[in-house]
């Protein structure tokens, strides 16, 4: 079986989860944004990786544009946002992101990284927003997916886990779903 993994990180925990997911299966890393369809499309199994802002996910747009290059192939992805997985975040981000062709592409959510000084200027303002806006919400209205942005605030938060790649490397290497 040969495949690539294509990782578009912004903050860092994409590229974390992609390199361990290498590690797992031997196939290589490339940045989305320096992928090549020819070379990608040479591949029986694409994994694709990126971080999820406001329910998109950073990378899609190359599946979107190269599908149908892709016909019979193996594909997968992944993203990763600051929020612990959730089953409604997460069928929000298939809504947004798996439409008409990628629709039955599997789906593998992560908790990512929070820092919030090392934020480009729009993310840490949106970023900043939201937790205001959460803070002036009664603590009962909370949802669990939206606590750690809530606590993190202004501290550096790691919550990226290798443990949470194991439903994808046992789908990838045909043991799960």
């Amino acid at each position: 079986m040969s495949g690539i993994i294509l990782c578009q990180s912004k903050y860092g925990a994409s590229k974390k989860y992609a390199e361990w997911i290498s590690e797992e299966t031997g196939f290589k890393i490339v940045e989305t944004k320096k992928a090549d369809i020819k070379e990608v499309s040479k591949y029986d199994t694409i994994i694709l990786g990126g971080g999820v802002y406001a329910s998109a996910i950073a990378g899609i747009a190359f599946l979107k544009k190269n599908i149908g290059a892709l016909d019979g192939k193996r594909i997968y992805v992944f993203c990763c946002g600051a929020a612990p997985y959730d089953e409604e975040l997460v069928e929000a981000i298939r809504k947004r992101n798996f439409k008409d062709k990628l629709a039955d592409i599997p789906c593998f959510y992560y908790q990512g990284m929070w820092d919030l000084e090392g934020m480009k200027f729009a993310d840490k303002a949106m970023c900043k927003m939201y937790v205001k806006m959460l803070s002036k919400k009664d603590p009962s209205e909370i949802k669990a997916w939206e606590k750690p942005f809530f606590e993190a605030k202004d501290k550096k938060c790691d919550w990226t886990d290798k443990k949470y790649i194991g439903p994808l490397i046992e789908t990838v290497k045909g043991k799960g779903e």
